[in-house]
């Protein structure tokens, strides 16, 4: 482990196990209804995508878990051990942390994760972020925002605190919408059935104002919850023109004794008040009570973040949806080319990787974002303990036409 990770994290043996312990695996009964995988077009891999250029924009960092593109064209952007990091609009990396936090990471999915600025941002100059802590010497996720004041982060301020967290499954997206709402995906952490209750605020995507309130016309009185029925949900995006909103979920893994029902990672569109099913049914069932995902993967296609592109640099790209992808190493373009279908999926292609049992150009990619300039930026996560480092690594990937 680096030093820099050694410092900023509180990993030990007994913080882990304590971590467990707060958060047993409940298995739920009965086994789900597993349904079908929707239909889908055949994958295309393109390890190298035609009329793509990709340089290593910056280097040296550690985890990227979120990039965000402020105004005035810096980038900000979060590593999973506790640092907030700035590029300039030049291209240069502040040594200095924009501001550290001091998380809860002991080799799972926890530590520091989403980040969002505020929508009138720097009017308003806040930046939010969501990550694990320690809160009376338990371990839960919360969100914070910090104000921004000579170039640094200051006077954090809990938006929505006490979220059940685990040493995995703590979901950790958070986006505003074009509603100026916050949007929080959070995780089951290891509890499945919190996803069916309407009192937990886990296997949720939560909806809160900039401020952390419950809006007036959220589906459920005074609760913060927006939908029912996810996992793990790493990937949040709202699609330009429509407003929907997308959002990639973790599929199961190890819920259930054998049989083993793995897999089928999921793309839903996330409808006001709906139900997804976790962990009633996996997979398309067809059940009315719950909305089937738009796609699902196997083998696994564990998500890390989405972006729906639509700038005018890379045309070729306009409207088309990025999922990156972690053990899946690679970036799905995911295309809706049917005018009388717009949310018909017609073609899938995964970059940066040669095949199923392939190899990998960049590793494991979770962070998205374009860039000001229309270029598309990738976050590597190998350094997170689950990848295989590559020179340079982790990496900010800049992607341009050729």
């Amino acid at each position: 482990m680096h030093a820099a990770i050694a410092i900023a994290a509180l990993s030990t043996a007994g913080a882990l196990a304590l971590a467990l312990a707060q958060n047993p695996r409940i298995v739920p009964t009965p086994r789900p209804i597993v349904g079908e995988l929707p239909p889908a077009p055949p994958e295309t891999y393109l390890p190298q995508p035609p009329g793509i250029a990709v340089e290593s924009w910056i280097t040296g960092l550690e985890a990227v878990w979120s990039l965000q593109f402020a105004p005035d064209r810096r980038l900000f952007l979060t590593e999973k051990f506790g640092r907030i990091r700035v590029v300039s609009a030049a291209g240069e990396l502040d040594p200095t942390p924009w501001a550290s936090i001091r998380v809860v990471q002991e080799g799972g999915e926890g530590g520091l994760m989403g980040l969002a600025l505020h929508p009138d941002f720097p009017r308003e100059p806040w930046v939010y972020v969501m990550y694990t802590a320690y809160i009376d010497g338990r371990p839960v996720n919360r969100v914070t925002r910090f104000r921004e004041v000579n170039g640094r982060g200051t006077g954090e301020e809990p938006i929505v605190d006490n979220l059940p967290a685990a040493l995995n499954h703590n979901g950790g997206r958070i986006i505003f919408g074009p509603d100026r709402m916050l949007y929080v995906s959070a995780g089951d952490a290891y509890h499945p059935m919190s996803a069916q209750d309407l009192s937990s605020r886990s296997g949720a995507i939560l909806r809160v104002t900039p401020e952390g309130r419950v809006p007036p016309d959220n589906p459920h009185p005074n609760n913060p919850r927006w939908v029912l029925g996810v996992r793990n949900p790493n990937g949040l995006a709202f699609r330009p023109g429509t407003g929907a909103l997308f959002a990639a979920d973790h599929g199961p893994t190890s819920e259930w004794g054998p049989p083993r029902i793995a897999d089928r990672d999921e793309l839903n569109v996330i409808r006001k008040g709906a139900n997804y099913g976790w962990p009633l049914v996996v997979g398309a069932a067809g059940r009315p009570e719950f909305v089937d995902p738009l796609l699902a993967w196997i083998p696994s296609a564990p998500p890390g973040a989405l972006l729906f592109y639509n700038a005018n640099l890379l045309p070729a790209l306009k409207g088309d949806l990025f999922y990156s992808t972690l053990m899946g190493q690679a970036l799905l373009r995911i295309r809706f080319t049917d005018p009388a279908q717009p949310e018909r999926v017609t073609a899938i292609e995964r970059w940066f990787n040669d095949g199923p049992r392939g190899s990998s150009v960049y590793g494991r990619l979770r962070a998205l974002a374009a860039g000001p300039d229309g270029a598309i930026y990738i976050g590597t996560s190998n350094l997170d303990g689950r990848g295989t480092p590559r020179a340079g690594d982790d990496r900010v990937l800049r992607l341009t036409p050729r």
